[in-house]
């Protein structure tokens, strides 16, 4: 299968290869919002942590006054729900957007696939533009770029990342060092676990886990943005008592879609260091 979608995807590149060179000449411009725009993306088709490096990024400039508003796609939601992000509602804004809004309370987080519309009007003093390396038609001011090595597939080579202004790892950090007696009766790493997720690349979540320490008595993945039913979750049960697993984790990506309290949210911090962060926010006033 591998080998077959290969053409597919360099012909992907290819036509991304052509359209950023027409935006690095002038033949092409992207439209300008009214406020400095952060663009954060990637090279690699998903699994790169972007939703994670948006929030960090997003935390950091709330902390130092400035008012954010974050403009994302909201891939995966049921229907065509445009505009900011009201409740923390997966199915009607999408999974990303909703773990964003999550964790950045004070931020406005848009949908639409039309970003640049949808944030003119936003009064704001910065954009995050989430998953916007390869939306060239906003301009952006700063172009962060997460670098993530042995990708399976990529959306653009390599001599791309010239136009990055700050390239990133990926460096998530799982917090899996806390007491979980108020969920399961337990310490996450005394027991054997159950876990499942629906991302790009479940594999990477798996073996964070394993690299944390956690024992894995068996996985269970779905196709990124899953929406999971009452038989997806009773499946998943069913598998973790058939292994006797203590417990049943997903990301938090994942959680924010399901109302299942005996399913134990991982959540991934992108660890950006402070004089990265620094250099991002100096990046906006250049």
């Amino acid at each position: 299968m591998n080998a077959l979608l290969k053409p597919l995807e360099l012909l992907y590149r290819g036509v991304n290869r052509a359209r950023r060179a027409l935006y690095r000449r002038g033949v092409l411009k992207g439209k300008r919002l009214p406020r400095p725009v952060i663009s954060v993306g990637n090279l690699a088709v998903g699994g790169a942590g972007k939703t994670p490096a948006v929030i960090a990024i997003g935390k950091f400039l709330l902390a130092r006054g400035y008012r954010v508003a974050v403009l994302t796609r909201g891939y995966g939601r049921a229907g065509q729900e445009q505009g900011p992000v009201t409740a923390l509602d997966a199915a009607r804004f999408g999974d990303e957007p909703v773990l964003i809004k999550k964790h950045l309370e004070n931020a406005v987080v848009i949908v639409g696939s039309n970003r640049y519309e949808n944030g003119k009007h936003i009064n704001c003093d910065v954009y995050l533009l989430d998953d916007g390396f390869q939306h060239l038609e906003l301009a952006r001011d700063v172009d962060v770029v997460i670098d993530v090595s042995g990708a399976r597939w990529y959306r653009e080579g390599r001599s791309a990342l010239r136009d990055a202004d700050v390239i990133l790892e990926r460096r998530l950090r799982l917090d899996v060092d806390r007491d979980m007696a108020g969920n399961m009766g337990g310490d996450l790493a005394g027991q054997s676990l159950f876990a499942f997720a629906g991302l790009a690349d479940n594999e990477q979540f798996f073996n964070s886990l394993r690299e944390a320490g956690l024992t894995l008595a068996g996985t269970r993945s779905y196709p990124d943005h899953h929406r999971y039913t009452e038989a997806d979750l009773e499946a998943i049960r069913t598998a973790a008592r058939n292994v006797q697993a203590g417990a049943i984790v997903t990301t938090e990506k994942d959680a924010v879609k399901i109302a299942a309290h005996d399913m134990i949210p991982i959540p991934a911090e992108m660890v950006i260091e402070p004089e990265t962060l620094e250099r991002i926010e100096a990046l906006l006033h250049k």
